[in-house]
């Protein structure tokens, strides 16, 4: 484990990425669950997930993995894989610090659900995320579904992500 920490932090000195603040504005009337991942912009490893549902009309900020538990609601724990396997981690973490400063928000695949049960709304999977690294073919940064749409926004400038859910 001492290894792979230090080849990490290694690596923090040969990159010039960072996750940045994840703004996630659920303006439906409808909770949004599913997961959500950052991942190097290389060779997609590290990559950091972690499942999370977003309540009806909730606006989140997430300013890094290390204070996601500072979030309402709050993520306390992501998965990382460096490799395989995977490890689950706990917030806040040293490592989740090193995952920051080698990852950038990347894909959120997430559902719609009917505010505060467990039923779909028959919207579509929303696939929303950066198509620019990972060789990710399949994310959209636009998607208009049956009750809801979404988009998908990264600023360079301010290296910020920002996700919008809206009824249609």
């Amino acid at each position: 484990m001492k290894k792979l920490i230090y080849l990490i932090a290694l690596f923090l000195g040969f990159t010039s990425s960072a996750q940045g603040i994840l703004h996630i504005y659920n303006h439906s009337s409808y909770d949004i669950e599913g997961r959500l991942f950052a991942n190097n912009l290389t060779n997609c490893t590290p990559e950091v997930f972690t499942f999370y549902k977003v309540p009806a009309g909730t606006m989140v900020d997430i300013k890094s993995f290390n204070l996601s538990n500072l979030a309402n609601p709050p993520i306390n724990s992501w998965a990382v894989r460096t490799s395989t396997p995977v490890m689950n981690v706990p917030v806040p973490s040293g490592l989740l610090i090193t995952m920051g400063n080698l990852t950038r928000w990347h894909f959120y695949w997430f559902k719609t659900k009917v505010a505060g049960t467990s039923l779909d709304t028959g919207d579509p999977d929303f696939t929303m995320g950066d198509q620019h690294f990972c060789g990710d073919t399949t994310s959209q940064d636009y998607i208009h579904g049956v009750v809801t749409e979404a988009k998908w926004y990264y600023d360079s400038t301010t290296n910020e992500t920002t996700i919008i859910v809206k009824d249609i």
